[in-house]
């Protein structure tokens, strides 16, 4: 599925929305963004992967993913879904305290009948503005979108609850903490008493990557996060997140990211 809203974000928008329906477009493996997504489902039913916590969503329910949060979107086969989201940078929330209070926003939702109208119709109000532009536009959109998250923090909200653990997010988990750590398949078989193939294959199926893989992704995020907000040198956050070598490092981090460490970090300076 062509993912036109973050296009337009590489373009230079602060928010973009889009609409799409599909039917076995799963998300070939976990991923990650810069900026905020609200994944609002209209129809059907998907199952989603955040980190190690596994959701399953059906019509009037949302996501709110935070930036730098893997994440895997997927569903059964041959069953239709449409789905609306909105992209946005931090620089579009209005205040620190809203900013605040997104931090912890990740995960899965749902509103009451009339709340959830509002809601989606706000979302509508963005897609339509990004579709039809008038005066003002810019102004709207910001409006639109904090207007938007002010009523979803005021309203009763309910968690959706995640699904039942297993062994494989609890593998998730401890990836999660143990990333800057020496971290091999054989340590991570024995210390949750799985076999080596039993482990890989059920990682697959979850996460649609090998363990080195996801290791791999967890580390760059957490360099992308230092290389904004740390003094250190590029050499000591490669060691600071996992990698033995400087090498391997600036490959991993070029496939994937598209750009170099030191690219990401002058980028950050010029902001």
């Amino acid at each position: 599925m062509i993912d036109n809203a973050s296009y337009l974000l590489e373009q230079g928008c602060n928010i973009a929305s889009e609409r799409c329906e599909g039917m076995n477009d799963n998300m070939y493996d976990s991923h990650y963004h810069e900026f905020y997504e609200l994944y609002y489902l209209e129809s059907g039913e998907r199952y989603h992967l955040i980190e190690d916590r596994v959701y399953h969503i059906t019509p009037g329910q949302f996501i709110f993913f935070k930036p730098y949060i893997l994440h895997r979107s997927y569903g059964e086969k041959n069953v239709p879904f449409s789905r609306l989201l909105i992209y946005f940078r931090k620089n579009t929330v209005l205040s620190n305290e809203l900013n605040a209070a997104l931090q912890s926003l990740t995960g899965a939702y749902q509103l009451s009948p009339q709340d959830n109208s509002i809601f989606y119709q706000l979302m509508n109000h963005i897609l339509d503005e990004q579709a039809n532009q008038q005066p003002f536009h810019e102004e709207y959109l910001y409006s639109t979108l904090n207007t938007l998250l002010i009523n979803f923090f005021r309203n009763n909200r309910e968690r959706i609850k995640q699904m039942e653990k297993n062994r494989v997010t609890d593998v998730i988990t401890y990836i999660n903490a143990h990333y800057a750590e020496k971290l091999t398949l054989e340590h991570l078989s024995h210390t949750f008493f799985i076999s080596p193939y039993y482990l890989c294959r059920k990682f697959k199926t979850y996460t649609n990557a090998t363990i080195v893989q996801y290791i791999n992704a967890v580390r760059i995020i957490q360099a992308q996060k230092m290389l904004f907000s740390s003094p250190k040198n590029i050499t000591e956050i490669s060691n600071d997140v996992g990698f033995d070598s400087l090498t391997h490092f600036e490959r991993v981090f070029k496939r994937t990211t598209g750009s170099t460490p030191r690219a990401i970090r002058k980028r950050q300076s010029i902001m």
